[in-house]
């Protein structure tokens, strides 16, 4: 049963979720402000782009009512002077009596001093409730900190929190034949899919799926813009220039992961394409997890893996993905390309240690969610 403390916390995470992708090299964070007799008069979260924090939005909404009142935040508040003063500094203004916070924030800058700072000026403190929620929540901060939470993520190494979607038919096919694409999900699946790629640092597809089915791999969502960083692995660089991918590339960033650069006769070289596309060259260290390395390196922490079957057998082979997302059309194919790579139908769903952490409906499709 929750208690005061974790029940107002989770009220924090959920407030930070809705801009999560959204604030560039800031954590999405959340914040409530209670006041003396329990009411909730205040709440907050990060803006997109990443500023204002979300505890200056709690206390210029609660304004007076802010004294002796009780801030709930899911990361520490920060305590240096960046492009804003810091959020303990008007905290302690504000006249707040005390803060409870998710967790430590891991930030050089910050880590533990924000909660000196508070205490210092005799605010009362509570630290690391809902920790590993939290830090759920934040993950694409915490990759980028190459943070150690819990000694067992792969993240501390430097690698990238890797989200995987895979879509497929109810007997387990993702396209009527090999080298043919098209829309298997129904349009709320697919607005769904559109939410997520908006949330992430980047989307991630093989060449062959790039060429196949020729997508723009944008966050489409009406009235809503968006920038999306696109990524194709693409060894021997057969992405064609006239592909959507490329044609879009000056507006959304394009990284192209080859294994070495092309020659100078190339469509790349063209003065309109290089500002607008970037290339990540491997040489012979052309390996998933070198890939997802070198993109964390340039600030990409959290990356949606759009799979086909020959990614996704790459991915669990190499046990390199945090949480798959398993979108599950309600027709049946009958024939194709299974999501195993086969040509037979199959029930899907990754090995153990995932396990599923959440399922719903989107119309007639199944979403399941796994994690480890």
């Amino acid at each position: 049963m929750d208690t005061i403390d974790t029940h107002w916390m989770r009220c924090c995470i959920a407030l930070s979720e809705k801009t999560q992708g959204l604030t560039l090299e800031n954590p999405n964070v959340g914040c409530v402000i209670i006041d003396a007799d329990g009411n909730l008069c205040a709440s907050g979260y990060t803006q997109p782009g990443g500023r204002p924090h979300a505890e200056q939005v709690a206390l210029k909404k609660a304004g007076t009512k802010a004294k002796n009142a009780t801030l709930y935040v899911t990361l520490e508040p920060c305590s240096h002077f960046g492009k804003t003063p810091p959020c303990s500094t008007a905290i302690i203004e504000a006249g707040i009596k005390r803060v409870v916070v998710g967790m430590i924030d891991p930030d050089a800058r910050v880590n533990g001093t924000g909660i000196e700072m508070l205490k210092k000026a005799g605010v009362s403190t509570k630290i690391n409730v809902l920790c590993e929620e939290v830090a759920e929540s934040i993950h694409s901060f915490l990759a980028r900190k190459i943070l150690n939470l819990d000694g067992e993520r792969d993240v501390l190494n430097g690698m990238p929190y890797i989200t995987v979607k895979i879509a497929h038919s109810l007997d387990g096919f993702v396209s009527k034949a090999r080298g043919k694409g098209g829309q298997i999900s129904n349009h709320v699946s697919s607005a769904y899919v559109h939410d997520l790629r908006s949330r992430v640092d980047a989307v991630l597809i093989s060449h062959k799926t790039a060429l196949v089915d020729n997508p723009r791999l944008t966050a489409r969502i009406e009235g809503f813009t968006t920038i999306t960083t696109r990524i194709v692995l693409d060894r021997h660089f057969e992405l064609l220039e006239n592909s959507l991918l490329v044609q879009t590339s000056n507006i959304h960033p394009l990284i192209i992961v080859c294994q070495n650069k092309p020659d100078s006769e190339h469509w790349f070289f063209q003065r309109r394409y290089k500002d607008n596309i970037q290339l990540l060259i491997m040489n012979e260290n052309y390996s998933l997890k070198a890939i997802f390395k070198a993109l964390l390196e340039r600030g990409l922490g959290h990356i949606l893996v759009e799979a086909g079957p020959r990614l996704l057998e790459s991915i669990l082979s190499g046990k390199l993905a945090d949480e798959f997302i398993q979108i599950i059309s309600h027709k049946k194919m009958e024939v194709g390309l299974s999501v195993v790579n086969t040509e037979l139908p199959v029930v899907f769903s990754p090995p153990p240690p995932y396990v599923t952490s959440k399922q719903f409906n989107l119309a007639e499709d199944i979403v399941k969610i796994w994690k480890r």
